[in-house]
């Protein structure tokens, strides 16, 4: 090395390691940038993930509410139904003035409530038949004629209530 001077050399060595330093720097960080970038993206895919299980949890939970709810509003008409024996009556008489221009009539009710029904209202309309049917629980009934069906069974009466709340 001879004609250079030993600060000359310092200065090169110098000038050398600041150049390397500046393109460690600059490569440690683009890869800092890259490694968050990649952390960012994984956090809001995180959350999206988060956000469409939230949603899926609320509307089951939804869905259970709704359905324990009819749940219990079945339970408690039952109950009702047994304390109240004239109320299936009442139920029935209501159905049956709808349909009274009908012709053919058959009130289909179970064992459990048919002489007290038919003594109450088997005499209501001389198109009418009252018949015991015995698939039917205590306080269901259904009503035919030539021109229409009527299910007044409680299961029937709670399911469309809940695919009417479900629906919406």
């Amino acid at each position: 090395m001879s004609g250079m001077s030993e600060d000359h050399i310092m200065d090169v060595e110098k000038q050398a390691f600041e150049q390397g330093y500046a393109e460690g720097e600059r490569i440690g960080k683009q890869m800092g940038e890259a490694m968050i970038e990649t952390i960012c993206k994984r956090y809001e895919k995180s959350l999206a993930e988060l956000a469409v299980s939230h949603k899926r949890m609320a509307e089951s939970m939804e869905e259970h509410t709704v359905r324990l709810a009819l749940e219990i509003a079945r339970k408690i008409v039952q109950r009702e139904l047994a304390l109240d024996p004239d109320l299936l009556t009442a139920l029935a008489t209501v159905a049956l003035k709808r349909l009274s221009g009908h012709q053919s009539i058959i009130l289909r009710i179970s064992r459990l409530d048919f002489e007290r029904v038919r003594a109450a209202i088997g005499n209501m309309n001389p198109a009418l038949t009252v018949s015991e049917d015995p698939a039917l629980d205590r306080g269901d009934f259904i009503i035919e004629t030539g021109q229409t069906h009527l299910d007044g069974r409680l299961s029937s009466q709670v399911d469309a209530i809940g695919r009417a709340l479900l629906e919406e």
